[in-house]
């Protein structure tokens, strides 16, 4: 049997990054906000200072940093934010990289983003297109150029944080967070037994909640408890602590004993990744999307980030007027339920302690190298430093152990809007799913299924996907045999791929045929490489094919890939090299 590629899994880092291998949906509302301006902007930079060649650079600067505003705050539009909010964001998304490298104390990071910001927010005035507050623009430009605007009254201090492995073992051991999770995997293995009814139900989640009532303040509404104890149980789970699908019962998983172990070094990778698994949790983007909700939700993240960067905000301030009063106070509420937990500190400020700073970020490299002296190198065993509770392996394709006899689709997969035409031709089997040919879509154009996806029936009436917590579709992909869709030539699908580059792909049957000896599937046809992951899309894809054909410098690929890392044209790729050959060797990998 063929193993599927393993995907590569996102570490975990600051909570205003996006966390994962995929475009977000907020990220390409930014990229496409950003693209819309991108013409007009470059003419007024040209206009002003004489020099249009910056435009991409400020661009990506503010898109970079918008986005992670984005996945924090929900965003009105690109010329239409919270300027205090943003600078929030700013401030500590720059704090955070400078961090992870302590060596460089050159400040070119911070004057980079203030300048690109700079030149944008002129921008936006000069052309009136702000869509905000005037004196809210204002006020942002002020800040921005000020020397330290964070300095006067700021609680900022350096973070203590665990220097050794036994050290983070044991504060993990004091988090009420981690009590939790023992009096509840203890519980779920036992009496819990007796509400499991096949499943996680509302009975079993109330029970697991009346358990652990007393580890809560007494100002703990019943609410907040049922949502925690939900949470504890997944992240149990998610950390391999709690196996809920061998049996028929919820059972001790692999990392079991570990976890329940105290004060042990070696229990440092269970532990871990439950705080992670909570904490991801805890602090994903609420389903409940009313205003109330997402703005508490987004203000309380933003604590956060000042507090791993060591400026804790004070329980006891003035609320800006740019946030709501049933905003602020859900924020604070969110903060006093993180602080139950053990997850921020008690005092007058938002501080959280040293453990969950890491856990929100990354440990550092001492941590690191301590705990790869210590502890075993087997990493089916531990994995301390991926410092990802991995799920378990993507399900094996299993290969077929007798020829397939049934009808094959010839089907002709054309992308879209781009000049030369791409396209190819695959013969498919009429028994896989839609989640199987996304599949052999990626690997015939050279993709590497680093993005969003989804399929889309006639007029766009109907949305098929895989399950994803980023994006929702009518249909999951994986139920959906090929044979259901398309039964004659002429039946059609589109794909889409990359929200932010916006690939589309026109799917087309060709011919229905009787099956063959030969590989299923593979591809029979196609013209020119498929297009760069990252690359721009359609229109950026174009015309940087027609600056090679023009022998001109590839300009645009600045966006792409850093000056050092660029291919060479002739070099590292030709646009019109297409190989049947390889694309079956991999088709054949994967099938």
């Amino acid at each position: 049997m063929a193993k599927k590629k393993k995907k590569q899994k996102p570490k975990q880092g600051h909570p205003a990054r996006l966390q994962g291998d995929v475009i977000s949906i907020e990220r390409a509302k930014v990229k496409r906000g950003l693209d819309a301006l991108a013409p007009q902007f470059t003419r007024w930079l040209e206009s002003q200072h004489g020099d249009s060649e910056l435009a991409p650079m400020v661009l990506a600067t503010v898109g970079e940093t918008l986005s992670f505003y984005a996945e924090a705050i929900e965003l009105r539009s690109v010329t239409d934010f919270d300027p205090p909010q943003l600078f929030t964001v700013l401030n500590a998304t720059i704090e955070f990289e400078e961090a992870e490298d302590p060596d460089d104390d050159s400040g070119e990071l911070r004057d980079l983003v203030f300048t690109a910001w700079t030149v944008y927010l002129d921008f936006l005035q000069e052309n009136d297109l702000w869509g905000g507050d005037p004196a809210g623009i204002e006020w942002l430009l002020e800040t921005i150029n000020a020397d330290d605007p964070f300095n006067e009254g700021s609680a900022k201090k350096p973070l203590e944080v665990p220097e050794t492995v036994g050290d983070a073992v044991a504060d993990m051991d004091r988090l009420q967070v981690l009590k939790m999770g023992r009096v509840l995997l203890t519980w779920a293995t036992t009496e819990g037994h007796d509400y499991w009814d096949a499943g996680p139900g509302p009975k079993y989640i109330s029970q697991a909640a009346q358990t652990v009532r007393g580890l809560f303040p007494k100002d703990v509404d019943a609410s907040s408890r049922l949502h925690v104890a939900s949470i504890v149980l997944t992240a149990l789970e998610m950390a391999g602590v709690l196996d809920t699908k061998t049996g028929a019962v919820p059972e001790h998983g692999k990392y079991a004993h570990d976890f329940m172990d105290v004060d042990d070094a070696v229990t440092f990778q269970s532990k871990y990744g439950y705080l992670q698994a909570v904490l991801d949790l805890l602090l994903a983007r609420p389903e409940k999307d009313d205003e109330e909700t997402v703005e508490s939700w987004g203000l309380s993240n933003l604590w956060l980030l000042r507090a791993i960067d060591g400026e804790a905000q004070p329980v006891v301030h003035d609320r800006l007027e740019s946030f709501s009063e049933a905003g602020f106070s859900g924020a604070h509420q969110r903060m006093e339920l993180l602080r139950s937990l053990g997850l921020v500190n008690e005092g007058s400020t938002y501080d959280i302690p040293g453990i969950v700073r890491l856990a929100l970020t990354d440990l550092d490299d001492e941590v690191q190298e301590d705990t790869q002296a210590e502890e075993p190198t087997d990493q089916a065993a531990m994995d301390p430093f991926g410092l990802a509770f991995d799920e378990e392996d993507e399900p094996k394709r299993l290969k077929r152990t007798e020829p397939y006899k049934g009808k094959v689709l010839q089907l002709k997969l054309s992308l879209r809007d781009v000049k030369p035409p791409i396209w190819r031709r695959v013969l498919v089997p009429t028994d896989l799913n839609l989640g199987d040919l996304h599949d052999i879509i990626q690997t015939s154009f050279d993709f590497s299924d680093s993005h969003l996806h989804q399929f889309y029936g006639p007029n766009y009436k109907v949305s098929y996907g895989p399950k994803n917590p980023y994006m929702e579709s009518d249909v999951d992909e994986s139920t959906v045999l090929l044979s259901k869709l398309f039964k004659k030539p002429k039946d059609r699908l589109s794909y889409a791929y990359d929200f932010g580059d916006d690939w589309r792909i026109g799917i087309e049957v060709e011919d229905v045929l009787a099956a063959d000896d030969g590989q299923l599937p593979r591809c029979i046809g196609g013209r020119r490489m498929g297009p760069l992951e990252d690359s721009g899309g359609p229109w950026q894809w174009t015309q940087m094919v027609q600056e090679l054909k023009d022998e001109k410098p590839l300009t645009m690929m600045e966006d792409v890939l850093p000056e050092e890392f660029q291919p060479v044209p002739g070099e590292d790729f030709d646009p019109a090299v297409f190989s049947i050959e390889e694309i079956n060797e991999n088709l054949d990998l994967e099938f």
